[in-house]
């Protein structure tokens, strides 16, 4: 049997179709810590929709599992969902480099993107609390001032508030109708209509029964302490920058530079 890479390879340059595989409809990329997890809960709602089950919300195949796993593995995980809208969500996609987006497109031309955009501000924060303290249960009062510093500035983190940067790395490769971009202020202020907008983005049903969804109930962010003031001024001196230029192509983002905390 040919190794993986040149499996991908073979797929990728059109050598063999990936057309007979049952591979996903749709993505989520994204952002971390942007409400991709209520994302999840509601789409595995509808009725229409299917993502996979198990232990492991996010399957990581496009960054992590690629070099180990077959397409042929890939596709295996929605096979059960033949005859729905399939598809998965890992925040970590956003982060991919353009060779692997381009291998995406290559292999699943049609599917439908989703990103989720949270103030970076908010979301290297939550994403620091998660790291140092919920991931290793470790109390917030335990963590040291420069260890939240360290983190803020840290390429992992950096690389996931630069909405513009993963903007322009998809929409290179995908055209501008396959990606729908969100922002966190709706799940928190207009999650109904959010997900509407969503659902017909990837070609599903919007006349649902919208009491079984769990479209009110807290499942983003994550929950922990305030951030400290010295920390957002750090964070908003770090992220003026990127902000304003991701406010060049969508003007909404401007705000995330005055506004208020969403809790």
């Amino acid at each position: 049997m040919l190794p993986r890479p040149v499996r991908h390879w073979m797929y990728a340059s059109g050598l063999k179709s990936a057309a007979r595989l049952t591979l996903p409809d749709f993505l989520g990329i994204g952002a971390q810590k942007s409400a991709t997890t209520w994302l999840h809960e509601n789409l595995k709602a509808h009725p229409g929709a299917f993502v996979p089950q198990g232990e492991e919300k996010e399957i990581h195949f496009f960054d992590q599992r690629v070099r180990q796993w077959s397409l042929e593995r890939y596709a295996e995980l929605f096979a059960a969902g033949v005859g729905k809208i399939k598809g998965e969500i890992t925040p970590a996609y956003g982060i991919l480099p353009p060779g692997r987006i381009r291998f995406i497109r290559a292999v699943i031309p049609n599917v439908r993107l989703i990103f989720l955009m949270r103030n970076p501000i908010e979301r290297a924060w939550s994403h620091a609390l998660m790291e140092l303290t919920w991931k290793v249960d470790r109390p917030f009062a335990d963590v040291k001032e420069p260890e939240f510093y360290d983190h803020f500035h840290s390429p992992a983190s950096l690389m996931r508030g630069d909405y513009a940067t993963i903007l322009h790395h998809w929409l290179s490769v995908f055209p501008r109708w396959q990606v729908f971009v969100g922002y966190f202020e709706d799940v928190v202020c207009r999650p109904r209509e959010l997900l509407g907008d969503i659902f017909r983005h990837l070609g599903l049903a919007t006349e649902v029964d919208w009491p079984a969804f769990p479209y009110q109930k807290r499942v983003y962010g994550g929950s922990g302490a305030a951030m400290p003031e010295r920390f957002r001024q750090e964070l908003t001196d770090l992220y003026r920058a990127p902000i304003e230029r991701l406010a060049r192509q969508w003007p909404r983002a401007e705000a995330w530079l005055d506004e208020s905390p969403l809790e």
